[in-house]
Order: structure tokens, then C-alpha cells, then sequence
């Protein structure tokens, strides 16, 4: 599968590419004017066959299926890339590669390592002097000296989650080694050789946010030739059980000195990873003890763009783009904030395998504060908790004029619609 455009005199970007990750048109549009798209694809991933007569009409295709790091490397090189980028979680690590090889700036391969695995993140935070939860690598089941070590060092209520994940799938709050183990042997017959950690549950601060949100946030960040820029921070509400994200909003609701140590918290992460140039998406918990850095993502966030662009007017997508072209971008400051830009992802109860019924959706369309309404799992379609963030039914994108009416937005799309199962 390969395809070219004619050339425009823009340079090129190779952008390693994943049908679940962040929407084409819209990467499609962030480059008008700005750069010609290269589109690095595997069409053995499920889904991008389907997108590849689309992609051929958006830019060059190049497909690296199959084939070695080397030999990718020169197909991709044939068509002289000045920059390279993924926005896909799963293709970090191969993207990494590929710079290597063609010489290309972008996440160093010790990085994306710490990008990539839970485990060796924490390692990193840890070495970079930020308070980490205490963290362990779930032995082998027929380890036994192995699981006596974890259960004499393991703090519980404990988070079990695979150390190569996203969008919270198969992330399981545990409170005993008994229920790790049982939860362990599941995934091993699931999944064989899927490793797993055990981390310490991080406490909520009580009294530090109002009753309605949750208490974590994220950071979103520019990373400019070794600049730090964090560009906003993100809330939450609270999650659905048991780690699935049910909403954000820019800007976060956040006193003064507490919004300074969480940003405090999110570049002090960046420089832990050696991270020099990118756009990062951190997510930090509040706790009795200060923030604490949960994760760092080596990407944008899903929805933060948009939600920014309403709230601020700043558009993160062509961003990600200059900086991967090796663009010096700076920011002035946080973004100033004139509304509120939310984005709710409404979920089935976890119970739920099947949806039967959706009523009520079609009226969001026409709120004046709704811009988009999408859904992701209609009538008919299965739903599995395990999914996390991606098993979603359907998401509301909006803008609010402050936080109160945020909140009552909120309430009144949960009781207008009504999502029936089995």
C-alpha cells in the first residue's frame, strides 16, 4: 500500500499511525498549510485497511507491515520526512525506533521506555526525586517466594493494572494478596505473559475540591528544546467504578498554591523522563500528602485540544505537529480561560454487556452549550468495563460559562438520558 500527493514545498512528517488514536480529519486539518502528511501504517492492525483508501487521499501512505526497523526506515525515508510523530500510546515505542534510524528528533528509546511501562515510569520519577506510591512488579504465579516478598512489602487497598496499558483498561482496585493473586491468575489465562504491577492506592485529599469533582487532575504540557510550558490543567468528576474516566474540563477548579504544586509536580516529571521536545498529557492525584504524579503520558490527551480550543482558543494538535518538525514553540503563561470546555464520557453501568436501549441522546445536539455528541456504543453493541475510558457509550463535548453551570450540565445529561442493557 503506498500512495503519493504531489508536493507543495511543505516539509514532510511522518505520523506513525493507530485507527483508535486521535481523529484523522482533524490531523488532517492541524497540517493544512503547515506540513504534507506521511502516514506510517500497519494494516495487520485491526481497522486500518478500512481508513487506508481515506489516508491515500490525505497525504502519502507508506505501509510497514511486516517489515524490519531498517527496512521501514528506508520506505519512509524515500519521501525525505523532516520530523516524526505518534500520538498512539502503541506506537511510541516503534516510532522511537524509526527516528533512530532516520535520524529524526523524537523521544529517546530510555524514555519511551518510561513512557510506555508503568514500572519503569515509576522508576524514573522515583530517581527524578518525586514522591512515587510504593510500586512492585507482580511475580510469576508459581513464584511463591516471590508472592510471600510482595504480600510482606504490598500497602492495600493496592491499583493492579497491566505495565504496558492505557485508558485505564483492566485496571482493578485490590484489597488483599488474596484478591491480587486470584485477579493475576485470571489475567495470566486471558492474556499469558501480560506483566502486571501492584501499586499503593493513592487517598483522596479530603477538602480540597468541591464535593462534585474528582480529586485528580492533569497537566498539559509543551515541551519546547528543554522548555516546560504547562499550557492548562485539567479536571475531573469523579470516576465510574472502577477507574473509568467520566468527564473533564478546562480549566480545572483549583485554589492558587494548590494549582502550583500540581504544576510544580507535572514539570518536574517531564525533566525525571529527559524529555526535551513534545507534547505531554499528566495525570496527577490529589492526596492528603500533596499531588502525586500517576502517569505521564508522552502524547496529547484525548479531548484536551478541543476542550482548550473552546475554553482559551488554543489549538494543541498543530502544536504536536510544529514541535515534531523540530519548531521552537513557546508559551507565554497558562492559557487565560474565558469559559469552561468540558467533555463527558457517559458510561454503562459495569454490569452492562449489552446495550438495549439509548434514549434521550438525540436532544443533546440541540443544548446551546452542546457542540458534540458522539456515540460510541449504540443499540445492539457490547460493553465491557474492562475497556476503561474506551468502553464508553456515548461523549458530550460543550462549553460552560463557569463551573456552576458546569455542574448542572453535568447532573441534567445523566438524567435525560437513559442507557438500557443487559
Amino acid at each position: 500500500m503506498a500512495g503519493a500527493r504531489r508536493r507543495t514545498g511543505l516539509p514532510r512528517l511522518a505520523y506513525v499511525y493507530h485507527p483508535t488514536s486521535f481523529p484523522t480529519f482533524t490531523l488532517s486539518a492541524a497540517a493544512e498549510g503547515l506540513c504534507e502528511l506521511i502516514w506510517v501504517v500497519d494494516h495487520t492492525i485491526l481497522e486500518t485497511q478500512d481508513m487506508a483508501r481515506l489516508l491515500a487521499r490525505l497525504g502519502t501512505v507508506v505501509d510497514i507491515a511486516e517489515m524490519g526497523d531498517e527496512q521501514a526506515a528506508e520506505a519512509i525515508g524515500r519521501h525525505d520526512p523532516a520530523g516524526i510523530l505518534t500520538l498512539a500510546d502503541a506506537r511510541l515505542t516503534t516510532t522511537a525506533r524509526l527516528s533512530e534510524l532516520l535520524g529524526l528528533s523524537f523521544f529517546s528509546s530510555k524514555t519511551t521506555s518510561a513512557l510506555t511501562d508503568k514500572f519503569t515510569q515509576r522508576q524514573a520519577l522515583a530517581q527524578g526525586g518525586l514522591e512515587v506510591p510504593r510500586y512492585a512488579i507482580v511475580p510469576a504465579l508459581e513464584d511463591a517466594k516471590g508472592w510471600e516478598r510482595l504480600g510482606a512489602e504490598a500497602v492495600f487497598p493496592a491499583v493492579l493494572k497491566p505495565r504496558i496499558g492505557e485508558a485505564s483498561r483492566d485496571t482493578f482496585r485490590v484489597e488483599s494478596l488474596k484478591e491480587a493473586r486470584v485477579l493475576a491468575e485470571q489475567s495470566e489465562a486471558e492474556r499469558p505473559g501480560r506483566g502486571l504491577v501492584l501499586e499503593e492506592y493513592l487517598r483522596d485529599g479530603p477538602g480540597l475540591l468541591r464535593p462534585e469533582f474528582g480529586h485528580y487532575v492533569s497537566v498539559e504540557c509543551v515541551v519546547s528544546r528543554g522548555v516546560v510550558y504547562p499550557v492548562a490543567v485539567t479536571g475531573r468528576f469523579p470516576p465510574a467504578e472502577p477507574f473509568r474516566e467520566t468527564g473533564f474540563f478546562i480549566p480545572a477548579a483549583l485554589e492558587e498554591d494548590l494549582g502550583a504544586a500540581v504544576i510544580d509536580a507535572a514539570c518536574r516529571s517531564a525533566k525525571a523522563l529527559a524529555i526535551t521536545q513534545g507534547c505531554l498529557h499528566i495525570e496527577i492525584k490529589l492526596t492528603p500528602d500533596g499531588p502525586r504524579v500517576i502517569e505521564v503520558n508522552g502524547r496529547l490527551g484525548g479531548g484536551m485540544s478541543e476542550m482548550l480550543t473552546i475554553a482559551a482558543g488554543i489549538d494543541l494538535y498543530p502544536v504536536a505537529l510544529r514541535l515534531a518538525l523540530g519548531e521552537d514553540v513557546r508559551f507565554d503563561g497558562q492559557a487565560h480561560c474565558s469559559r469552561v470546555g468540558w467533555l463527558l464520557y457517559v458510561h454503562a453501568p459495569w454490569s452492562t454487556h449489552t446495550i438495549t436501549g439509548l434514549e434521550g441522546i438525540d436532544a443533546l445536539a440541540n443544548w446551546p452549550e452542546v457542540k458534540e455528541v458522539v456515540v460510541n456504543r449504540g443499540v445492539g453493541n457490547k460493553v465491557d468495563w474492562r475497556e476503561g475510558n474506551h468502553g464508553h457509550v456515548f461523549s458530550v463535548l460543550g462549553e460552560a460559562r463557569d463551573h456552576d453551570q458546569l455542574i448542572e450540565l453535568e447532573r441534567r445529561v445523566h438524567e435525560e438520558v437513559q442507557i438500557d442493557g443487559i
